[in-house]
């Protein structure tokens, strides 16, 4: 990533209104994604670039003169750039089991089933777990 792209990255995972507004949302929705099973990752990507554009947007009100505006400051491959970050970021959280305690009730209920009787990838997940613990 270049330089404008950390730049934009740091500030929107420090902003406090912003995950507010957005992000944790967003980690709510990706996170039942990823436990129903229809998880996509570009359809991440997109949606994490509403975050990004809505944080460069929040990044030029604060921080540049009225000389620029923000997508001049931040362009088009740039903003994609982030928003892939902040994507593989959420994945990577995922596979640690960061994001689990956002699942809806009916998810960490079930014992991992989804609707078909096919376990979810939580469900794997927590034995995966539970077998490593054992055997450590």
């Amino acid at each position: 990533m270049n330089h404008e792209a950390t730049e934009l990255k740091l500030y929107i995972d420090n902003d406090g209104d912003l995950y507010r507004r957005q992000t944790s949302s967003i980690m709510k929705n990706l996170a039942t994604k990823k436990a129903r099973g229809i998880y996509q990752h570009d359809l991440a990507v997109k949606l994490f670039g509403y975050l990004v554009q809505a944080g460069a947007k929040k990044y030029a009100d604060e921080f540049e003169s009225t000389m620029r505006v923000w997508h001049q400051i931040f362009d088009v491959p740039t903003r994609k750039a982030v928003a892939e970050a902040l994507t593989r970021d959420f994945e990577d959280a995922w596979k640690t089991g960061e994001y689990r305690s956002l699942l809806p009730k009916k998810y960490q209920a079930s014992g991992g089933k989804t609707s078909r009787g096919k376990k979810s990838e939580a469900q794997t997940a927590r034995e995966v777990d539970a077998f490593l613990k054992e055997h450590r």
